[in-house]
C-alpha cells in the first residue's frame, strides 16, 4: 500500500490518510485491515467503544497539503532521521495537518509549545493536551530553602509519545532543542520562516532548510483578517486604515485607555516606547510606585531552564517582600501555566527604573532579570499569542526588516487586532 494513500473505515465511514504506520480509525479506533488504495476494511471497534454517531466530512486537501502528508509519512516510516521541519506562512494549514498527522498515527502523540500562551493557543486549535516544552521533558522540584529546579526528565511525557509536535519552534535554543531530541523520538517542528529572526539564543530547528515549506494559504483562512493582513504584509502590499471584521487600523489619535484596556497585550517595536507605555499603562491601573507590588504584570528577559524562568514569559507579582542590596525580592505567579507554584526571585531595582544598562556585569549576573509586561517589543513576543492584541507600529525604526516586524507583530493576534500607526 502506498504511504498518503486515503482511507475508509467500514466501521464509521471515516475517510483519512494512511500515514504508512498500522492503520487505525482516527474516529471510532477501528483497525484497517490490508486493502488496496480506494477500498475499505475495517475491524469493528469493541462493544465498549462504539463509532461515534455524528459524521463531519473528511478534509479536503490541496495538493500541496496532500504532499505534505505524504512526506510526513515517509519520514515516520523510515525513522531515518529524529527530525522534521514543516514550514510556512501564517493560514497555511500547518496546525491542521499536524493535528491530522496525531489523529492518524499509532501511538500517543505530544503537543508543545515553548511559552505558556502559545500552547493555550495550540488547546484552542484542538491540539489535546498540548503543554509547554519545559513540562514536557522537564521534572520540577524544590531544593530545602524551595528553590525550583528543573531537571531532564528521561520518564516523563516525552518518553512515552510516539511523536512529538513542537509549535513556534523558533523559539527554541540549542540546550532545550538537544534535550527533546534526546528521547529518541521523531519530532515534528512548525515554523514560519516570514517572522523575525529568532531572539538571541533561539532558532536551533530553524537553522536548517525546511523538509516541507507551505506557501498556499488554506482556504478556510483565507477569509480570517489577521492572515488576510499578514499575507498582504509578506507580499509587500499596502493596508488601509478602516475595520477588517473585529480588527481594526486606527490613527494615533482614535487611541483612548478603554481600546489599550480591552486588549490582553500591547506591543511595540522599541524599549523606550515599552518603558513608557509600561508606565502611562501602571497609571491607568493606578499603580504609582516606582517599584513593583502585588498584581503587577511582569515579563522574564533572561532564560534560566533549570528554574524554569524562560525569556519572553508573563508573570504576576504575588509578594513583593522588600529590598536587600538594591534587589527587590518578589515571589511571582506564572501568567502562562496556573498550576505552577509561585517561584522566588530577587531583581536588581535598576531594572524596573530603565536603568539596567548601566549595571556592572557582576552585579547584572546575580540578578534575576525581569521588567514591567503590560507593554512587550514585538520581539520579545515572538512565540507567543493572544486572543486581542493592541498593536503600536514602529515598524518604520526596523528598515529592511519592516515587512518581517509587521508580519511578526500582526501574527501574535489569535482572533483580534487592534493595529495603530
Amino acid at each position: 500500500m502506498s504511504l498518503g494513500v486515503k482511507r475508509q473505515c467500514g466501521a464509521c465511514g471515516a475517510r483519512f490518510y494512511d500515514l504508512g504506520r498500522r492503520p487505525v480509525c482516527p474516529r471510532c479506533k477501528a483497525k484497517v485491515g490490508p486493502a488496496a488504495p480506494g477500498e475499505a476494511a475495517s475491524t469493528p471497534p469493541s462493544p465498549e467503544k462504539p463509532p461515534a454517531r455524528a459524521k463531519t466530512a473528511a478534509p479536503r486537501w490541496s495538493p500541496q497539503q496532500a504532499a505534505a502528508l505524504d512526506a510526513v509519512g515517509r519520514w515516520l516510516k523510515g525513522a531515518d532521521a529524529p527530525l522534521f521541519r514543516l514550514f510556512g506562512y501564517a493560514g497555511v494549514g500547518k496546525t491542521t495537518l499536524a493535528r491530522h498527522i496525531a489523529e492518524a498515527a499509532s501511538g500517543r502523540v505530544a503537543f508543545a509549545a515553548y511559552t505558556g500562551k502559545a500552547a493555550l493557543v495550540l488547546r484552542s486549535k484542538g491540539c489535546v493536551g498540548a503543554s509547554t516544552i519545559h513540562s514536557l521533558i522537564y521534572n520540577a522540584s524544590e531544593d530545602k530553602q524551595g528553590k525550583p529546579s528543573f531537571k531532564l526528565n528521561k520518564d516523563g511525557p516525552a518518553s512515552r509519545a510516539a511523536l512529538i509536535v513542537i509549535d513556534e519552534c523558533s523559539m527554541v535554543d540549542e540546550d532545550v532543542g538537544r534535550d527533546l531530541l534526546s528521547f529518541g523520538k521523531p519530532v515534528l517542528v512548525l515554523g514560519d520562516p516570514a517572522q523575525l529572526p529568532p531572539v538571541q539564543g533561539g532558532g536551533f530547528f530553524t537553522s536548517g532548510e525546511p523538509d516541507v515549506m507551505l506557501t498556499e494559504i488554506h482556504r478556510q483562512a483565507a477569509d480570517n483578517p489577521i492572515v488576510r493582513l499578514a499575507q498582504t504584509i509578506r507580499e509587500g502590499g499596502s493596508v488601509d486604515y478602516g475595520d477588517y471584521g473585529e480588527t481594526r487600523v486606527i490613527r494615533r489619535a482614535e487611541v483612548n485607555a478603554g481600546i489599550v484596556g480591552e486588549a490582553d497585550q500591547v506591543l511595540v517595536g522599541l524599549n523606550r516606547t515599552r518603558r513608557a507605555y509600561n508606565q502611562r499603562l501602571r497609571q491607568l491601573a493606578g499603580r504609582d510606585a516606582l517599584l513593583p507590588t502585588p498584581g503587577d504584570k511582569l515579563v522574564c528577559l533572561r532564560n534560566d531552564h533549570e528554574r524554569g524562568l524562560l525569556n519572553g514569559s508573563l508573570w504576576r507579582v504575588a509578594e513583593a517582600r522588600g529590598i536587600t542590596n538594591d534587589h527587590m525580592k518578589l515571589t511571582i505567579d506564572s501568567e502562562d501555566e496556573s498550576d505552577r507554584k509561585g517561584v522566588a526571585v530577587a531583581v536588581h531595582k535598576a531594572f524596573f527604573e530603565g536603568k539596567e544598562a548601566d549595571l556592572p556585569y557582576p552585579i547584572r549576573r546575580e540578578s534575576d532579570e525581569f521588567d514591567y509586561g503590560y507593554a512587550l517589543t514585538v520581539h520579545k513576543a515572538q512565540g507567543s499569542q493572544w486572543d486581542h492584541v493592541a498593536l503600536f507600529d514602529e515598524s518604520g525604526a526596523f528598515r529592511e526588516h519592516r515587512a518581517r516586524w509587521l508580519y511578526t507583530a500582526v501574527t501574535r493576534a489569535a482572533r483580534r487586532l487592534t493595529w495603530v500607526r
